[in-house]
């Protein structure tokens, strides 16, 4: 059997390169890919922590895009030539969740996600099911087609936010979810700031126009009041998974928080009386929700900044290395400051 080159993640701390069986066509809706490009995303940083959920012997990767090599006897909307997008959280379409229009609430997708409990991109080829495949136009190429399930999430964030024309924005971090929502709000709100304490993410959010604060060198709850001329914010988006208690301090009565980051290790203390006589809203949300199709229209279009988005492309076999970029030596597990925003591998 023929092998291809992976990153194989063995258990907490442990990614490991190397060389796997090519996956075969066996159900009838199974679709082959040759991996083009996989983006490193913050989730696969955690997984490596021990802080989300996984399951060991895994190929990671869930931000990829690939060519069409080989399709299964049922396939009937993608052929052999395409080039995909994936979305990689297969729902299962028959729970209650799937059926009453709630699918990213699917009880299936925890043992299912492509490249966190099944095989994903980090590899040369990648076995997904039809249904997750969404065919990229010529104008997306392979390293922003690795991003469309990625903005498919902020997509659902924003659909359920409903940003106005003269809402006031914070959002807390300024990874690449704290990316995407801010060129969202830049594109509709009224003011928008960020917070981050990575200097090399401070100043890339410089270099999109935004106005920055590092809360280890400011008092952020003072800075917003200042920002909004006493209001605070119409919306609070907490993109770090850490902040959802500074989130709640930082929003106007009557505003919206969406607790988006993701980081099972936080615990937060909230008064629910504060919520209740402030009314503030909290939106609680999890992936994309009908929104690929979206997200491709948006990149299609050009719709958002994302020069500044991509930090360096580089080979699959430099990829346990840019961890390090990211902010977690896989060698020590220690962390350091981060160096990128987004790095995409090329298998």
């Amino acid at each position: 059997m023929s092998k291809m080159k992976a990153l194989v993640f063995r258990g907490e701390g442990k990614l490991e390169l190397t060389q796997v069986p090519i996956p075969q066509v066996k159900n009838p809706d199974d679709v082959l890919l040759r991996v083009k490009a996989v983006g490193i995303c913050g989730t696969d940083v955690k997984i490596l922590e021990g802080k989300h959920h996984y399951k060991p012997n895994t190929i990671l990767g869930h931000e990829f895009c690939g060519e069409v090599v080989e399709i299964g006897s049922h396939v009937k909307y993608i052929k052999v030539g395409d080039r995909v997008a994936v979305d990689n959280n297969i729902r299962c379409g028959f729970c209650s969740f799937c059926r009453m229009g709630l699918s990213s609430q699917c009880v299936e997708i925890k043992f299912n996600a492509l490249g966190v409990m099944r095989d994903g991109g980090y590899a040369e080829y990648c076995l997904v099911p039809e249904k997750q495949c969404y065919v990229l136009p010529p104008e997306i190429d392979d390293v922003l087609g690795t991003q469309v399930e990625t903005l498919a999430t902020v997509v659902n964030g924003m659909n359920t936010l409903q940003m106005l024309p003269y809402d006031y924005v914070l959002v807390l971090g300024f990874g690449p979810i704290g990316y995407l929502f801010a060129q969202f709000a830049k594109n509709i709100a009224a003011k928008v700031a960020v917070t981050e304490i990575d200097p090399f993410r401070i100043n890339v959010a410089k270099e999109c126009g935004l106005t920055v604060w590092n809360p280890h060198e400011v008092d952020v709850i003072e800075k917003i009041t200042e920002f909004t001329y006493g209001r605070k914010a119409d919306i609070v988006i907490e993109a770090t998974g850490n902040a959802f208690a500074q989130a709640l301090q930082c929003v106007t009565p009557g505003g919206k928080v969406l607790p988006f980051g993701m980081d099972s290790s936080i615990r937060a203390t909230v008064v629910p009386n504060e919520i209740t006589r402030w009314a503030t809203k909290i939106l609680g949300l999890y992936l994309g929700q009908n929104t690929m199709l979206p997200s491709i229209r948006i990149f299609q279009e050009k719709r958002l900044n994302m020069g500044p988005y991509f930090t360096k492309v580089i080979a699959l076999e430099d990829g346990l290395e840019a961890f390090c970029d990211l902010g977690l030596d896989p060698h020590t597990m220690a962390h350091g400051p981060k160096k990128a925003m987004k790095i995409v591998m090329r298998p």
